[in-house]
């Protein structure tokens, strides 16, 4: 399997980090319950809800940090340590800071009725760009904090007037028009993201966008419903949340890219699994929210020179994998929503999670030391006949798939559940590929 070698592999730095949780679980029933709790119910392992770890200098001196691969920055709140290349947590040091982990999540107010733990302390307000909650486990501290677009663990302060810039965002986002051609769509997206960052803040108005994109794509995807509805019982949210996919025609490919480095995305990699696959993708990260994003088009050899956000794809002489998935259901930005959310789990109970509420798992595509991955079953979206005409008639599916398409669906979206050991942040392009033409409507649907 080829893999993304730019991403290296930490275990020490990953090791570290475990242990300190070990530790403190040992320590802290409550919290070891929780953790067990959480990862028999949902599927998610505690780990992977570590935002960053609190520590006093004597317990992380600079010379650790530069051991771990981290580096430091200066914050309003102390000293930030963070690592360039893992997905491990930060690090969080001052002179006045109390040892403790704090949990991501996405509401404070979900985590502590769902635990019945009692707040003893905390900082910022509910909807600000940082907000937390200090509990006290067995004689151990414990903080739960929600990120709303804001990379330093400073806390944050909410007027009235902001609250109702707040809602208005909200509603603008919620209610986007997502019908029309895919030009008209990602127009009026690009009018409402510049709305709402006009309102809140460039960095804020991404992670509200994204916000309102999990909840239309849950709209369409069962499984991806039944497992928020898991995470939301133990008051977490999407807060595992690792990457969101996008499909694109490639003729608006460059619009849709210029619409997400507007919001401050700027592009991480490109990811081409060969000529052979004709299909790739540009992968972008938010430098403050958080947010990744993996954006799938049709692709050919000739596009790995290309600036995608500022070139115009020309058009293929056949639909590959990307192009027709948009064609039948329309592109991920409009109506059809994203093709899959992947997420943080334990991958053995996760997929042990869906298969016995009756959402199958399709082969794992990737299974290697540092990462597994696999999908869902696809959703199967019912594909109208004016959408299934042309394509009949272009001679890009079979009248048997336009049959089988208008008649019993098509397969739409995924949820991805994925594990990652060693702080390894990078993808398989191979096993990528291979589900790629896995998941392909016309391997699926008996064509």
């Amino acid at each position: 399997m080829q893999v993304d070698e730019r991403w290296p592999r930490c275990p020490d730095a990953a090791e570290w980090f475990n242990t300190r949780m070990h530790d403190l679980r040992r320590l802290s029933p409550t919290l070891d319950q929780f953790g067990n709790r959480l990862l028999e119910h949902s599927g998610v392992e505690l780990t992977a809800l570590v935002d960053h770890w609190k520590l006093p200098l004597a317990e992380f001196p600079a010379s650790l940090g530069g051991q771990l691969g981290m580096e430091p920055a200066e914050t309003d709140c102390g000293i930030q340590w963070c690592h360039p290349g893992a997905s491990v947590p930060d690090v969080l040091v001052g002179p006045a800071v109390m040892t403790m982990p704090v949990l991501r999540v996405e509401s404070i107010r979900d985590f502590r009725d769902s635990t019945g733990w009692a707040v003893v302390g905390g900082a910022g307000d509910d909807d600000s760009g940082y907000a937390e909650a200090q509990f006290v486990l067995d004689g151990h501290a414990v903080g739960v904090a929600v990120r709303q677009g804001q990379k330093c663990c400073c806390p944050g302060r909410v007027t009235s007037e902001f609250r109702e810039r707040l809602a208005h965002a909200r509603e603008l986002l919620s209610s986007r028009d997502r019908t029309g051609t895919d030009v008209q769509i990602i127009s009026r997206a690009q009018v409402v993201s510049s709305q709402v960052t006009a309102l809140l803040g460039r960095d804020r108005a991404a992670d509200e966008f994204f916000r309102a994109e999990r909840d239309y794509y849950m709209s369409r995807n069962n499984a991806a419903s039944f497992q928020y509805r898991l995470q939301q019982d133990a008051g977490i949210g999407w807060a595992n949340h690792d990457h969101h996919t996008y499909r694109s025609a490639r003729s608006e490919f460059w619009l849709l890219m210029k619409l997400f480095t507007s919001m401050g995305f700027y592009c991480r990699e490109k990811f081409f699994a060969g000529a052979e696959a004709g299909w790739g993708a540009q992968v972008m990260e938010h430098p403050v929210s958080r947010v990744v994003l993996f954006c799938d088009v049709d692709m050919a050899t000739e596009d790995l020179e290309v600036d995608f956000d500022t070139v115009e794809l020309k058009q293929l002489s056949t639909l590959k994998t990307i192009g027709l998935w948009c064609a039948l259901h329309g592109s991920s930005i409009g109506v059809a929503g994203m093709h899959h959310l992947e997420a943080v789990f334990n991958f053995e109970r996760a997929t042990h999670i869906m298969v016995e509420a009756g959402y199958g798992i399709m082969p794992a595509f990737t299974d290697l030391p540092m990462l597994k991955q696999a999908f869902t079953n696809p959703e199967l979206w019912q594909v109208s006949p004016e959408r299934a005409r042309p394509l009949l008639e272009s001679g890009a599916i079979t009248r048997e798939q336009a049959n089988s398409f208008t008649r019993s669906g098509a397969a739409g979206s995924h949820l991805e559940i994925l594990q990652r050991w060693d702080g390894y942040r990078g993808f398989n392009k191979t096993g990528v590929s291979s589900i790629i033409k896995a998941t392909d409507a016309r391997t699926l649907d008996g064509g």
